[in-house]
């Protein structure tokens, strides 16, 4: 009886131990695949990231470059309603002058 018993112990000895090593070596390899893949997920995140960062910007550039648009609109608007009546009234005065000296000039004999 106790032959058979270490025969068989020793036998499933022979059996097991490949299969629990390998059994071990499979987990290690899931570990690895593992690992592998929440590398692979955290480079994504932070592509992600990037990518969101470089729109936030763009849509920060977009709407400085609107706001200075307006700004420099509401500007001109505010201040030429004014410019240009004064420049018209110049240009007015400027060619009712011409208008008189040309009209002296000829008026003129010598």
């Amino acid at each position: 009886m106790k032959k058979t018993m270490i025969l068989s112990l020793a036998l499933a000895a022979v059996l097991l131990a490949p299969t629990v090593g390998l059994a071990g070596q499979d987990d290690r390899f899931d570990r690895l695949r593992e690992r592998a893949e929440s590398r692979r997920e955290m480079r994504d995140l932070a592509r992600e990231r990037v990518r969101e960062r470089a729109e936030i910007r763009r849509e920060q550039m977009r709407l400085r470059h609107e706001f200075r648009w307006r700004a420099r609109h509401a500007y001109r608007d505010a201040h030429d309603r004014f410019g240009r009546a004064y420049r018209d009234a110049v240009r007015e005065a400027l060619r009712e002058t011409r208008r008189a000296l040309r009209d002296a000039y000829r008026s003129y004999r010598w």
